[in-house]
């Protein structure tokens, strides 16, 4: 029976709510995760592209003022 690897976990608190964000990326070193990241938006990384759209977004909505 094959057991499948749990991803690397780690929990951060802001305020009262929890994140646990559950990714090998955060065994990285800083510049490890910087060049993965450039890697991966190079490669055209779907679920990074729609994170990058989401949060630009939101900082035009809530900082600048802006509707999108």
């Amino acid at each position: 029976m094959d057991e499948k690897k749990k991803p690397f976990a780690k929990t951060y608190k802001f305020g009262n709510s929890t994140v646990i964000v559950h990714s090998d990326v955060l065994k990285l070193t800083e510049e490890e995760r910087k060049q993965w990241y450039k890697d991966e938006m190079a490669k055209g990384n779907k679920v990074l592209l729609d994170i990058k759209k989401t949060v630009n977004e939101a900082y035009r909505k809530f900082y600048i003022g802006e509707e999108t």
